[in-house]
């Protein structure tokens, strides 16, 4: 096996990596790989193509770390990232049940509820809405009535 081919084969493995992880980092790699395999096709040998990977992959970091954050949110750009489990809850509006102020329903399910805040008191039939949770009881504040 040419070393370039090597190199051309762990820049595609961490490519099809990266599109799975959205992470940047398995992008680093891929184009030090791409890097090193540019170097082993001008004539350098091992040695000299695995100095310009780890080079070329530290530099890449380094030049965008100030940027990591908006670069991760470009490769995010018009994925689905819908709430799912009981971050799904987070934001949805209820009544507190009638019979007992502690508890909700949402969707069907009844779910033992307890303020955001010590000082509220929740009284039956209240309308809140999901702040938070803590293990399976959810964190909840009064939903403010809106004048009409």
């Amino acid at each position: 096996m040419n070393i370039w081919s090597f190199w051309l084969i762990l820049a595609v493995g961490f490519m099809i990596a990266e599109v799975m992880v959205l992470s940047l980092t398995c992008l680093y790699v891929a184009f030090g790989a791409l890097a090193a395999m540019v170097c082993s096709l001008l004539g350098g040998g091992w040695t000299s193509s695995i100095v310009v990977f780890v080079a070329a992959t530290a530099l890449l970091y380094v030049a965008t770390y100030k940027y990591r954050g908006k670069l991760t949110r470009l490769l995010h750009k018009g994925g689905s990232h819908s709430a799912t489990g009981m971050d799904a809850l987070i934001g949805r509006t209820g009544r507190l049940e009638t019979t007992d102020p502690t508890r909700m329903r949402i969707d069907g399910d009844i779910w033992q509820v307890r303020p955001q805040s010590p000082d509220t008191d929740l009284l039956p039939g209240d309308e809140v809405t999901v702040t938070g949770y803590d293990s399976i009881i959810l964190t909840v504040r009064k939903t403010e009535a809106v004048d009409q």
